[in-house]
């Protein structure tokens, strides 16, 4: 009985959201939920569920893009993780060179973030959903060097995040052995222009834990709209969906 109760508040909830007479739409999520409409005997109340469920159908259904290869998120790397980390850097780009003319360094993700693999097909809203569920904003931050090189110092190769290319870090066996940034050594009295997530630099998954974080700007960009919107641009221009493993890691045998 509890589960039933359970369900149809979630139900209701996404009903609520996408109901334009009661609330504006402010976002949507998919979720699985235990029981259908005919378990409910509110014919009204079924039909109102129907309804919703065409719509948040038709929003989620919509193609935005098309992966030739089904990519995958996992430790150390992996095409997705690899995708998503390097069109951050794209995007952290545009949104710094209009603001402050400037550039940022290199990207940084969580994996426990990316939520599920990229099928080969057609990309739609729904497929960016179930991979980033969460309403998590892009933000700015300032590293200094020295702080840079104590995040990546954390790092092992079966524990580690996702951060992009232009980051490449070396693992003897297991354990952090080197960090370059844009193919040189960390200046531990540079400041480094990461993009990254509110949620990371707040204390999620104790990333940045204890590090020093010089400035943090809000971008006020929802990693999830930023994904859409780029792939969109993508597929404008003629461009496919695709991430590969690259030299952003590599493993040396561990010192004797």
């Amino acid at each position: 009985m509890m589960r039933k109760i359970l369900s149809f508040i979630l139900i209701i909830s996404m009903t609520t959201l996408l109901c334009p007479a009661q609330s504006k739409v402010v976002g949507y999520e998919l979720k699985n939920v235990n029981g259908n409409c005919s378990t409910y005997k509110n014919p009204q109340l079924q039909k109102e569920l129907k309804k919703s469920k065409k719509k948040l159908e038709k929003k989620t259904n919509v193609v935005i893009g098309y992966c030739p290869e089904t990519m995958v998120s996992e430790r150390p790397q992996s095409p997705l993780s690899n995708f998503l980390t390097d069109i951050l850097v794209e995007i952290g780009n545009e949104y710094c060179q209009k603001k402050h003319k400037e550039a940022v360094d290199f990207s940084l993700l969580n994996f426990g973030g990316i939520r599920s693999s990229l099928q080969a097909g057609n990309i739609t809203i729904g497929n960016i959903f179930e991979i980033a569920p969460f309403e998590n904003n892009l933000v700015i931050a300032d590293i200094k060097g020295s702080e840079v090189r104590k995040i990546f110092q954390r790092f092992k190769v079966k524990k580690c995040e996702p951060y992009s290319q232009q980051v490449s870090i070396q693992y003897a066996g297991d354990y952090f052995y080197k960090a370059l940034i844009n193919g040189q050594e960390i200046d531990n009295n540079k400041i480094y222009r990461m993009i990254t997530l509110d949620f990371i630099v707040t204390g999620g998954d104790d990333i940045l834990k204890d590090i020093e974080i010089s400035h943090v700007e809000n971008t006020g960009i929802v990693l999830r709209d930023a994904y859409i919107n780029h792939i969109k641009k993508m597929t404008a221009e003629g461009k496919n969906v695709t991430g590969k493993n690259d030299n952003r890691m590599s493993i040396i045998p561990q010192p004797r």
